[in-house]
């Protein structure tokens, strides 16, 4: 018995020093402590294991230091403001173990409408300097090359075709610094 009130001082006092640092999913915590937990007692038999690492998980979620929609509404600011994709976006919470629930609401919040995803594809074209925010004149050799170099930006950073396409036939930067700013 002594052993099992050591086994849960020690995940308990590893879970609070890891969610100090870290916001988390509860899907990460549970593995983050089932690599603990072998580190302490690699003989415990597999029920044990999970039974300490889901009361902690428990404990820590009544005190609301994890909690999965609160991750994601992070997540999802952080992703949309630096110009990721919906489907990225789905993909990045799908990874951490968040529910299908709290991805479409996420999802929906943030990409509601086609324009929130060719406002994030053209932040992200700004960042990188790509279609109209790019800076150096283009001479007719290079214009094949760069937009399907762009295209292929795009598309690797989940935005469809379609999206590509309206993102780069945008050719007036005040345009595009208006459908950003969500003046237009």
């Amino acid at each position: 018995m002594d052993n099992e009130n050591d086994i849960l001082e020690f995940l308990n006092k590893n879970g609070l020093r890891y969610l100090s640092k870290f916001e988390t999913t509860e899907f990460q915590f549970k593995l983050f402590l089932k690599k603990k937990i072998d580190v302490f007692d690699p003989n415990l038999r597999s029920s044990k294991k999970n039974a300490f690492v889901d009361l902690i998980t428990e404990k820590m979620k009544k005190l609301n230091y994890i909690n999965d929609l609160r991750y994601s509404e992070i997540k999802g600011e952080k992703i949309f403001n630096n110009g990721g994709s919906k489907k990225l976006l789905k993909f990045k919470l799908n990874e951490k173990g968040i529910s299908d629930e709290i991805i479409e609401r996420i999802t929906n919040k943030y990409f509601s409408n086609k324009l929130d995803e060719i406002q994030s594809a053209l932040i992200y074209s700004k960042k990188k300097k790509i279609g109209v925010f790019y800076q150096k004149q283009i001479n007719e050799n290079d214009a094949n090359y760069l937009k399907n170099k762009w295209f292929g930006a795009l598309a690797r950073r989940g935005f469809s075709y379609e999206t590509a396409k309206k993102v780069f036939d945008i050719d007036n930067l005040s345009d595009a610094e208006n459908i950003i700013n969500r003046t237009a």
